[in-house]
Order: C-alpha cells, then structure tokens, then sequence
C-alpha cells in the first residue's frame, strides 16, 4: 500500500483527466458512485504505475522516489483493477502497458469532452424479421461509429417490426409495414421540444430493401440525417476514412422516349439481369445504376454514398424531363441499406414521380412487387 502523500492538485487534475472512471482497459467503472444504492462517494484508488517504494509493483531504486507525486505516474482505479495490478499479476502489468492504459483512457476523455453541443444526435435503430437480428446495432458500436463527429443524446428511437402478426411473404405484410413506419416516422417528428422535430438523427437500419426506402421517403429533408451502413468484413458501423476517391458509379440511359412506365435498375450489391426485369414487366426504357463490379461490400466511406445521392438525383431529374412528372418508375433494387434509406429521402413529394418498388424473395423466385412511394 502506497504511503506517498499526494498533493491535492495532483488529485483534482488525474480525477478530472480521467473523467472520475477507471483508467484500467476495457473497465471504465464510474468511481463516484456506488453501483447498487446510487449514492455518490469516492471508490477510487488512485495506482503508481512505478512504485513509490524501489521494493514494490514494477519499482526502481531512483524513480521511484522522483516520480512518486509526478501526475504522468499515477493512475485512477477501480479496487479490482488495483489489486490486479499491485497483487494478483504484477508481472502482467509493465509499465509501459499501463502508461498505454493511461494514455488511451485520457485521449478518450479529452476526445469526448471536447464535441460541441451543436453535435447532439438522436439514435434511430430500424430492425425487421430479416434473417435474425443478431446483425442489429448495439449502443457501443453506435457510438464507435457516430465519435467524434456525433455524440449520443441518450434520448434514442426505435424502429421495431419484429413484432408484426403477419411475415414477409403474406400479401398484406408490406403495407403494414408500411403504415407502421409512416406512424413511427410521426411519432419522432412530434418528440422534440414544442413537439417538433429533433434536430439530428443517426440511423442504422437492417430491414428489407423496400422499407429501408420507404423509411428514407417519410423521413425526407425535414430532419437533418446521417445513414449507417453494416460492414461485413469489420463487422462495424463505422464508415472508413477514404482521403481520395477512385470511384464512380456507371449511370446507363436508354434512348429517349416519351413512354409513362420506366424501369430503374440499380445493380450495385449485385447484377440484376434484364431477364430477371421482364419476368415482371416488360417493353419498358430501363435505366440503370451500376458499378464496375457490383458486390455486397464494395460501399466502404461516406464519399461514395454522398456521390451516390448526386447520380440518383440527377438521374431522376433525366427521368422526369424526358417521361413527364407523371411517369411511373418500376425500381428494381440490389443496394446496400444505407443507399436504400438515402433513396427515399432523395424523393420529393411534390415533385417526383410514383416509385413502384421490387422485392427480391428467394422463396418466391425473383422479384415480386413490394410497395408503392408516391
């Protein structure tokens, strides 16, 4: 046990650098408060990491002396991790990897305590009976992905339609989805202050495509939004930083015609062949988004959804300008999540026209129509 006086400032300045938390990996225990009663007191230790004794944990003849009060020497613990580090498996614990330990826990600290205020955002978690849900965001990973552009308000949303009475391949599945997402959708539009809409919302969604877009559509610009996006590889939510993009997507058009039906095929997590299209409907001028080798994990960065959102809009301007704002647009889509919620928030109410959308469904054999935007 460590007998150094430490002088008060030392203290104030390592409980203030470590948030009054645990500084040990992966702990993060708050040191404030008892965990069962809720009442504030101080369960903290506060550690050397070289002994202030040359006969004790990680000690030296010379600096344990000098560095007995010295602030970049001490750590703050909860008492299992103090007594892991002084007792139970001192040789475990170098001092180079608990200076690590020390280091991370404050950049951590100073990192989360210096996002403005302005950068508040509301979690939206959307989740269907897809598969299994084990692929669905947790608190932890949002806020790996949100920090340190974003931090979470603590006043979260969710979406969950895993409790619908009926499954995907009933008839009437899709418009009750629908209308539950519309209601939804509503209900977060009423939450904030006045009883208007928050300010900002992180969305991470796991649903069937047609719902992703038609949660983009009652979502629209009203909110200011950031769309997340399930990475396999990683198995994360956090977008990679890409500082250049060698990146485009193939925007195909066919000749130009006044007919009133279109096809819109966006072949990006995978091809979407024409014979697949006209299993459904036929004699149409089909145009597409593609890219050079469509696959499910091509979309890495934030860049390449935002350019995403420029063709789709642009294409859709192509779209009305030759067909009329009263064209209907059969959409055939194999895209990630995330650009599926983006290309419902593209659409304009007022001014697009109706979005006739495809689902495709292994069991049933391909395509089949799903829902209605308009």
């Amino acid at each position: 046990m460590s007998k150094t006086n430490i002088p008060p400032k030392v203290k104030l300045k390592l409980w203030l650098r470590a948030g009054g938390r645990c500084e040990y990996k992966g702990c993060n225990e708050y040191l404030y408060r008892d965990r069962i009663t809720g009442t504030y007191m101080n369960r903290s230790y506060i550690a050397h990491i070289i002994a202030d004794n040359p006969d004790g944990p990680r000690g030296y003849p010379i600096l344990s002396d000098q560095l007995s009060r010295e602030f970049d020497n001490l750590m703050l613990l909860c008492d299992t991790h103090h007594r892991l580090i002084d007792k139970e498996d001192v040789e475990g614990h170098p001092v180079e990897l608990l200076k690590a330990f020390k280091k991370e826990h404050e950049d951590r600290i100073e990192l989360l305590t210096g996002i403005h205020p302005s950068r508040k955002t509301h979690l939206l978690k959307f989740c269907t009976n897809i598969n299994t849900r084990k692929g669905l965001c947790n608190f932890l990973q949002a806020c790996e992905a949100i920090i340190p552009n974003r931090y979470p308000s603590g006043d979260d949303y969710e979406i969950d339609l895993t409790r619908l009475s009926v499954k995907e391949d009933d008839p009437n599945f899709w418009e009750m989805a629908k209308k539950e997402i519309r209601e939804h959708v509503q209900q977060i539009f009423r939450s904030g202050l006045n009883k208007e809409p928050p300010e900002h919302l992180s969305i991470f969604a796991l649903a069937p495509i047609p719902l992703l877009i038609c949660l983009g559509a009652e979502m629209g610009d009203i909110i200011s939004v950031d769309v997340y996006q399930k990475h396999r590889d990683t198995d994360s939510w956090t977008w990679q930083e890409q500082k250049e993009l060698d990146f485009h997507y193939q925007v195909i058009t066919p000749d130009d015609s006044e007919a009133k039906k279109v096809v819109l095929n966006l072949s990006l997590s995978g091809e979407i062949h024409q014979s697949e299209i006209e299993k459904v409907i036929k004699d149409c001028p089909v145009y597409k988004i593609t890219i050079k080798n469509p696959n499910r994990d091509f979309l890495k960065c934030k860049a390449q959804l935002s350019l995403f959102q420029t063709e789709f809009h642009q294409l859709l301007a192509l779209i009305r300008e030759r067909h009329g704002s009263d064209v209907e647009i059969h959409l055939f889509p194999a895209i990630p999540v995330s650009i599926a919620v983006e290309c419902g928030r593209v659409l304009l109410p007022k001014s697009d026209p109706r979005f006739i959308i495809y689902d495709h469904n292994k069991t049933l054999e391909g395509f089949k129509y799903a829902l209605t935007i308009e």
